[in-house]
């Protein structure tokens, strides 16, 4: 987590009135507050530090539309809200513990879940560095192209992993992405408790849940479905912002104007923009469609369309499938095809209609038959003439036809053994007539 540069607490931020003080003590004296970080719609984070003086971060459940702290502890606002607030906390502490199970280089890592004060808080790593957001605003011209894509693929591999867990992050956006003092990316301060909440009432107010320019369409609504792209389209909004130095049009704006069938006041970064090839910018542009259906639906999938290596291989593998799968249709063509030529046997021999189709197969093969050993006959006759007349000029001291001593010394044997072997063979068939 930033804090302005060290770990004193000595924060600049305008400080709510409602949040822990510096010198507040949790869970009994583990922890002590050292001073105010941020506050979100959901929760309050905290510079503090553990029994042993390790800085850590504290993230306090607090969802100020519905509660309110008195005398230390925080209740909820009214007896209406009692059970939402209840629900909120609940689902905050699970999400906390389902986090803390998650281990990757560029996930803020959970020490601790527990209770207090009537809410519920987690303690985490300390990341001492600059969030995107500052970066964006202050030195954007500092992270060249290549940098921007290495931290992409970076924490697109963060977000897999985080995914292959059946976790959403809820709230990515620039000031939830850390860059440490080596450049490496982590992410922070997921949206625990958002999902529940916006279900529970709409009591909630959207700037409580959503941030604009980032949120997808579906973060909007009370009953709005979210899923791996929900967290991709709020990646791709950041980078978007990274890149052009403006965040994306609000998704509820570009909703409305493409239900108005207007244009869509997004504007694709330009195919010109140095340093970016037409697959980053494509697979940016696709991760930022308004709904959900057009979107790239996993972080492998934008992966493999970013990184050149993993998208030749991707490529690869499809072709391979699609050549397995061309072989599978053919052999099956092959075997239905034979099916259907042997259909006739699967029926019973005494069958009449089976009897009929046998006795005109034999018919057809007995007439094919004969035409073939006619047309054998008649070339077999047409040699043996051919070798006789060479004979009987030869006797009468006649000139023998061009080529009848080859015909003679080597056609003449060969046929005169076939002919004997054919006549042999037709009339063991019964074929000689």
């Amino acid at each position: 987590m930033t804090v302005g540069g060290d770990a004193s607490g000595g924060t600049k931020k305008n400080v709510p009135d409602e949040v822990l003080k510096a010198g507040d003590t949790l869970l009994h004296g583990q922890y002590t507050i050292d001073g105010y970080l941020s506050a979100g719609g959901f929760g309050v984070t905290y510079l503090a530090r553990d029994s042993l003086q390790r800085v850590v971060v504290i993230k306090e459940c607090f969802p100020n539309s519905m509660c309110c702290r008195s005398e230390g502890r925080v209740r909820a606002r009214s007896s209406s809200q009692e059970d939402e607030f209840k629900a909120v906390v609940r689902n905050f502490g699970q999400e906390a513990l389902r986090m803390s199970k998650l281990e990757h280089p560029n996930i803020v890592g959970v020490h601790q879940v527990f209770e207090d004060n009537n809410t519920a808080y987690m303690a985490l790593d300390f990341v001492e560095g600059r969030d995107l957001l500052e970066i964006v605003e202050e030195d954007r011209e500092k992270l060249p192209p290549a940098e921007v894509k290495r931290i992409l693929l970076t924490l697109l591999d963060a977000i897999r992993y985080i995914h292959s867990q059946d976790v959403l992050h809820r709230d990515i956006a620039p000031d939830n992405i850390l860059l440490d003092k080596t450049g490496k990316p982590v992410l922070i301060d997921f949206g625990a408790a958002r999902e529940v909440a916006t279900r529970a009432s709409r009591a909630l107010s959207a700037k409580h849940i959503v941030k604009d320019g980032y949120s997808p369409q579906e973060f909007y609504l009370s009953n709005g479905v979210q899923t791996a792209s929900s967290d991709l389209y709020s990646l791709a909004a950041t980078f978007y912002h990274l890149i052009t130095g403006v965040a994306p049009p609000n998704s509820q704006i570009r909703l409305a104007a493409l239900a108005a069938e207007e244009l869509d006041p997004y504007v694709p970064i330009s195919p010109l923009t140095p340093g970016y090839d037409h697959f980053f910018l494509g697979a940016l542009e696709k991760a930022l469609a308004v709904f959900p259906k057009h979107r790239t639906q996993s972080a492998e999938e934008w992966i493999e369309e970013i990184d050149r290596e993993k998208r030749q291989k991707a490529m690869a593998l499809r072709a391979r499938k699609d050549k397995e799968i061309e072989l599978s249709i053919r052999q099956l063509t092959i075997e239905c095809n034979e099916a259907l030529l042997s259909g006739d046997d699967d029926e019973e021999p005494d069958h009449p209609a089976a009897r009929a189709r046998a006795e005109k197969k034999r018919k057809k093969d007995a007439a094919a038959a004969a035409r073939s050993a006619g047309a054998r006959n008649n070339k077999l006759k047409h040699v043996s003439e051919r070798t006789n007349i060479d004979a009987v000029a030869q006797a009468e001291g006649q000139a023998p036809r061009k080529g009848s001593l080859f015909k003679r010394i080597v056609i003449e044997p060969i046929w005169l053994f076939a002919i004997g072997r054919y006549r042999g063979n037709t009339k063991s068939r019964g074929l000689d007539q």
